[in-house]
C-alpha cells in the first residue's frame, strides 16, 4: 500500500517504534484541521505492517513503546487493532505500551469487552483531540460531539483501563470566548482523569474550510493577549491530577508541570499573571508569528 501522506507523530513519541497504521481521517470534516485533507482514508494490512515491523526490528529495544501512526487509528474495528497486536506481540513481545491517536466517536464504537481486551493486549493509550469544553465552540468547529460525550467516552477508557492524552486548542472559539471556554474546558477535564492535557494555540491555517470562514467574517482569531487569559483561566480552574504539557510551537507561552505540584503551579500561574501584566500587545503579537502560520 502507497501511502502519500506524511507520517506524523504527537513530541512524546519521539523514542517510540513508529508504525505506519492508517491514513487520512474517517471523518475529516472538523474546519481547523489541515492535517488529513485529501488524504483518502486507508489502513495497512497486518502483513504489511508486520513487514515493516521486521524492517525496523534490529533498531529497537524488546520493551520499547510504540506508536502507531495516523490521524486516528483507533477507528478501525476491534478485530483489526487485535490482528496488529498480534504481529507486534509475535516480535515485540515485551513492548512497553502501544498508543494511537482516536475521535471521541472512535471509542464510542468499541464494547467494553472490546477495550477491555484491547487494553490486555497491550493497548495502553490514546491521544484524543478533545479540542475545547465549550459546546459553542465544537459545533463552530465541526467536531461531531458534545463536551458531554467526551465525558463519557472517556470515563469508558477510565473503565478498562486505557490512558489518554487529551488535546486543548487555546483560542478555538476566536475572539470573545476565551474566559467561557477556558472554564468550560476545565470543567471536562475536570470530570475524567487524563493522563497529560496538551494544548496548542488556535492558528487558521490555509486551505481550510476554516480560512474561509476568516475571509468571509465568520471567524475572528482572537488576539495573543485573548489566548493568553483564556489559559490562566484554565490552569486557574483546572483540579484534576494530570500533567499539563503545553510546550508547543504554536502556543504562545510554554510551560510543563504536574498540576498536583502546587508550588510550581503557583509559579506558572504568576508568570502568567506577569506576562500580562508587563508586556504590551504588540510583544504578545510577536510571541508566536501566526502570519507565517496563515500563509504555510
Amino acid at each position: 500500500m502507497d501511502f502519500t501522506e506524511p507520517a506524523l507523530r504527537p513530541p512524546q513519541e519521539a523514542h517510540s517504534l513508529l508504525l505506519r497504521a492508517t491514513q487520512g481521517c474517517t471523518y475529516n470534516d472538523c474546519n481547523f484541521c489541515y492535517v488529513s485533507r485529501g488524504y483518502p482514508f486507508m489502513a495497512v494490512t497486518p502483513e504489511q505492517m508486520e513487514q515493516e515491523v521486521l524492517s525496523q526490528k534490529p533498531f529497537f529495544r524488546p520493551d520499547t513503546t510504540i506508536y502507531l501512526t495516523g490521524s486516528n487509528p483507533f477507528a478501525l474495528s476491534a478485530e483489526k487493532l487485535e490482528e496488529y497486536l498480534i504481529v507486534l506481540r509475535r516480535h515485540f513481545p515485551h513492548f512497553r505500551e502501544l498508543s494511537m491517536q482516536s475521535r471521541i466517536d472512535d471509542i464510542s464504537r468499541k464494547s467494553r469487552e472490546e477495550l477491555l481486551h484491547l487494553h490486555k493486549m497491550g493497548l495502553a493509550q490514546l491521544y484524543i483531540g478533545t479540542e475545547n469544553g465549550n459546546d459553542a465552540v465544537l459545533r463552530l468547529m465541526n467536531k461531531g460531539y458534545t463536551s458531554a460525550d467526551a465525558v463519557e467516552q472517556l470515563h469508558r477508557l477510565d473503565d478498562a483501563g486505557i490512558a489518554y492524552t487529551t488535546f486543548y486548542i487555546i483560542g478555538m472559539g476566536g475572539r470573545g470566548v476565551g474566559t467561557t471556554s477556558g472554564k468550560a474546558t476545565a470543567a471536562m477535564f475536570n470530570q475524567v482523569h487524563p493522563r497529560r492535557i496538551t494544548t496548542t494555540g488556535m492558528t487558521v491555517f490555509p486551505h481550510t474550510p476554516l480560512a474561509d470562514m476568516a475571509r468571509d467574517g465568520l471567524f475572528v482569531e482572537a488576539s495573543e493577549r485573548e489566548k493568553i487569559e483564556e489559559l490562566l483561566v484554565f490552569l486557574e480552574h483546572l483540579s484534576v491530577d494530570t500533567f499539563y504539557d503545553g510546550i508547543h510551537y504554536l502556543n504562545p507561552l510554554n510551560y510543563r508541570f504536574a498540576n498536583s505540584n502546587e508550588m510550581e503551579k503557583s509559579r506558572v500561574l504568576d508568570d502568567i499573571r506577569e506576562t500580562l501584566q508587563t508586556c504590551s500587545d504588540e510583544e504578545l503579537e510577536k510571541m508566536v508569528n501566526r502570519k507565517l502560520m496563515h500563509s504555510l
